[in-house]
């Protein structure tokens, strides 16, 4: 993260950036100037990639629950279509208006959490209430959450980059992240909220806030947390005692990971083709979703597999580059903090599948099947291509 931009330089690169780049819009401003096309180029591969691999993986639950082996797709395709509106419009929109909303985004996704919980509002899917339904549209509260955290400790970190050196502003970080972990492990949400804290945790400390201090905050409490909600579930307990090696109980705890390991070892270097997969029927649990890396694995092989982690890694590089060259702490804070957000998911389903950890639902960005996933996904890209049109009109 470029850490040199303070003061009077952070000052005139603002006035620069709205004066030369920005034109009035109201409430929105929005900037001029070629965007970062290489980050572009990745991110519609990945979500090209991620359709194709969609429309296979989904095609026979599809078949079975709806009688039509491209519903899941077609969803999947018109979520994504809003996803790419709303990141070219983020993409014309001055990142400084995130801001000035920020607290609004804040105390609006934890109203989304709070409202979730509340039976008729909140959707119960599979023992889970992480949904609201409005009419054919479900929103995923903890979504809107991850960006709101990444927004909140970018705007307190610019405002003084001190703030996060001292235990004042720490508290009133962890506050929102330990509020958001609470509220998502009443939802049963817990890879969700994995997610949220890791993302938070690495952001401050990205943003100069000491590990120690951290430590000492968030340790005791995070042991605790964990301790409460493993006692709340005897079931993620034998989840995480059988993970080492899940044939021990292969028709319960094991199935899933099992079924999984299955797919990725019977692809070979090439795979079975796209849509040869076997696991996918009726053997592996959501393959269009949590286990979608073993599917890619199963019909494209270790070959296809490398190059899934291969762009998720031309991502972080490109994105990080964007970061470095950010024009002021808040854009630097942001992007860095949507590109660890994508690398903690990608690392954590891909870890999942293979049995490297325990197992829990975690998507995988730009693969998995999702609806506000995506569109928030995608509209996070936006921002950063937002950021880089700026960063690309400073050098000329």
């Amino acid at each position: 993260m470029n850490r040199t931009v303070t003061g009077n330089r952070k000052s005139s690169r603002r006035g620069a950036s709205r004066e030369n780049n920005a034109k009035s819009g109201g409430i929105i401003r929005f900037v001029n100037g070629d965007i970062d096309y290489t980050f572009l180029a990745i991110v519609i591969v990945m979500l090209s990639f991620g359709l194709i691999m969609i429309l296979s993986a989904s095609a026979p639950t599809a078949r079975t629950k709806f009688d039509n082996p491209y519903y899941l797709f077609t969803k999947q395709l018109a979520t994504s279509l809003i996803g790419i509106a709303a990141m070219i419009f983020m993409s014309k929109v001055d990142y400084n208006i995130f801001k000035k909303f920020t607290n609004a985004a804040v105390v609006f996704s934890t109203v989304l959490l709070i409202a979730v919980l509340i039976p008729g509002i909140g959707t119960l899917y599979n023992g889970a209430r992480r949904w609201i339904e409005i009419g054919p549209i479900q929103i995923q509260p903890s979504e809107f959450m991850k960006l709101s955290i990444i927004m909140y400790i970018a705007k307190l970190s610019d405002n003084n980059p001190d703030s996060l050196t001292k235990m004042s502003g720490i508290f009133r970080c962890l506050f929102w992240i330990g509020l958001t972990v609470g509220l998502m492990s009443l939802e049963t949400h817990m890879s969700g909220a994995v997610v949220i804290m890791s993302v938070g945790v690495l952001l401050m400390i990205v943003a100069g806030t000491p590990v120690y201090k951290i430590a000492f905050i968030f340790g005791p409490l995070g042991a605790a947390a964990c301790a409460f909600i493993l006692a709340k579930s005897p079931g993620r307990v034998a989840r995480i005692m059988n993970f080492h090696d899940p044939f021990t109980d292969v028709q319960n705890t094991g199935w899933q990971v099992i079924q999984s390991l299955y797919a990725i070892g019977s692809g070979g270097i090439f795979g079975l083709g796209i849509g040869n997969s076997r696991q996918k029927y009726s053997y592996l649990p959501e393959p269009y979703n949590d286990f979608i890396f073993s599917v890619i694995c199963e019909e494209c092989g270790f070959f296809g597999a490398v190059i899934v982690i291969a762009l998720f890694i031309m991502l972080m590089i490109r994105g990080m580059k964007i970061a470095q060259e950010a024009p002021d702490r808040f854009s630097s804070l942001m992007v860095t903090g949507i590109i660890i957000h994508v690398m903690i998911q990608a690392i954590l389903n891909i870890a999942v599948a293979t049995s490297s950890i325990p197992n829990t639902g975690m998507s995988l960005p730009f693969f998995s099947f999702g609806g506000t996933a995506i569109v928030i996904l995608m509209a996070e890209m936006g921002i950063i291509l937002s950021i880089s049109r700026v960063s690309k009109r400073r050098k000329i």
